[in-house]
């Protein structure tokens, strides 16, 4: 169980030395009771092409715009969408949240909870 822990743990850091020009956009964040608005959010495309893959989502640094959802209100049935600039610098991990002024408005606004730097990733690497 050990060496189990071990190898996952390295492949794990693997994983994030092979980020160079890219962050992290992580919207499942779980959120305390000091704000009663926020939600989890998730990016479904980036600049227009579909991202198929969990929570964070991998992002080339720049300008870029995101499609993102967010859990429908009471009575809706289908998640609200947004587009949104946004720029990512990189090697960061973003932490979003969709914001309501009521929850049982639809429409949201996207927040960055809270940004990161990435552990062992190197900005000056090709």
């Amino acid at each position: 169980m050990k060496t189990l822990s071990l190898l996952l743990g390295a492949a794990l850091l693997g994983g994030c030395a092979n980020l160079h020009n890219e962050s992290l956009l992580d919207g499942r964040r779980e959120f305390g009771r000091a704000d009663m608005h926020l939600y989890p959010v998730k990016v479904v495309a980036i600049d227009g092409k579909s991202v198929i893959s969990d929570d964070p989502v991998r992002a080339e640094a720049g300008e870029r715009r995101l499609k993102l959802i967010t859990a429908p209100v009471g009575g809706f049935y289908l998640p609200p969408e947004k587009v949104v600039p946004f720029t990512i610098a990189p090697c960061k991990r973003y932490y979003l949240a969709a914001r309501r002024d009521s929850p049982l408005q639809q429409d949201f606004e996207l927040v960055v909870q809270d940004v990161e730097p990435l552990a062992g990733c190197d900005t000056q690497a090709p």
